[in-house]
């Protein structure tokens, strides 16, 4: 596995350089050679094979079973921040209007709207719900500011989406939402409390899935990553408290996935990303770059199996 990423991180690198140099070529010729739209686009056409085959070494899809729940996991559905869209991305919306059947379930992973106000909350909400039989969502600082700073724009938020952080099971798999922005980079102490009785009382539960906005897990990584967030964000965070409570009461066998949706937005960052370490999975997905635009796919059989965690680019 180690030597084929490294063949595949050798291979993206060379043929990036072999793009750079025709751009440069195309530039001292003052000359339409190839044209700087075309290598743009095979540059975003093998970045996002590139970083599609990484995350596949990651999680290995499965096609034994028969598919019971499809939900959706998408980080920084407002989009683009040079458009301001007051709701949610079009293009997003324009790829789900293209999708057979209705997802049982979504997770928006924070940053839903470029400016907060209930008007346009309500309007996600209505956008989405031809889409979706039932949403949660994990509030980014966007959505609902850092710390308490702007309490009103919180409490417009839970007006129409009720809770900031919460559970549910669906399949013996047990989903945790939570709030990245209320001990910003980290997990506020109420919110630990919840999390460590959910944990003491845990039953018959095959995988968990904690979702937030921010990446707390950003700095415990093997491969280093980027957010869209300021990376001293996380310089004191408690995400090893975090596990700690996990590995207190978990059985080694269930499979915790740790989700972040603030990527996406910068080209040069972290649009999408898988590591594994022991049973533990950290991933990142987003959108807002327009070339690398992604969300995430999870399909669960009726026995409660991950068949599948399969970022969608568009």
């Amino acid at each position: 596995m180690k030597m084929k990423k490294f063949f595949l991180s050798i291979l993206f690198i060379f043929i990036t350089i072999v793009l750079i140099v025709i751009f440069k070529i195309d530039y001292i010729r003052g000359s339409n050679f190839i044209g700087k739209e075309i290598i743009k686009k095979s540059f975003f056409y093998i970045k996002k094979n590139y970083v599609q085959m990484k995350y596949k070494s990651c999680f290995i899809d499965k096609n034994d079973k028969v598919i019971n729940k499809q939900i959706l996991i998408a980080g920084h559905t407002y989009g683009s921040p040079e458009d301001k869209n007051l709701s949610t991305y079009p293009k997003f919306l324009s790829i789900l209007s293209q999708e057979p059947e209705k997802y049982d379930f979504a997770f928006l992973a924070g940053d839903i709207v470029f400016k907060a106000n209930q008007k346009n909350f309500l309007k996600v909400k209505n956008e989405l719900s031809s889409f979706f039989n039932s949403i949660y969502i994990a509030p980014g600082n966007h959505d609902v500011g850092l710390a308490l700073k702007n309490e009103s724009i919180r409490n417009q938020f839970l007006s129409v989406f009720n809770k900031n952080y919460q559970k549910i099971v669906i399949n013996k798999n047990l989903f945790i939402v939570l709030d990245s922005t209320l001990n910003p980079g980290g997990i506020s102490k109420d919110q630990m409390i919840f999390l460590r009785k959910e944990m003491e009382n845990i039953k018959d539960i095959k995988n968990i899935f904690i979702i937030t906005h921010h990446a707390i897990w950003q700095n415990y990584t093997k491969e280093k990553i980027w957010s869209n967030a300021k990376k001293d964000l996380f310089i004191n965070n408690n995400f090893k408290e975090v596990t700690s409570l996990l590995f207190e009461n978990l059985k080694k066998e269930i499979k915790v996935f740790f989700i972040a949706g603030d990527f996406g937005v910068f080209k040069q960052r972290t649009v999408i990303f898988c590591e594994k370490n022991r049973n533990l999975y950290f991933i990142a997905t987003g959108m807002g770059n327009k070339r690398l635009d992604n969300y995430l796919k999870v399909l669960i059989s009726s026995d409660g199996e991950i068949l599948s965690i399969k970022p969608i680019f568009f």
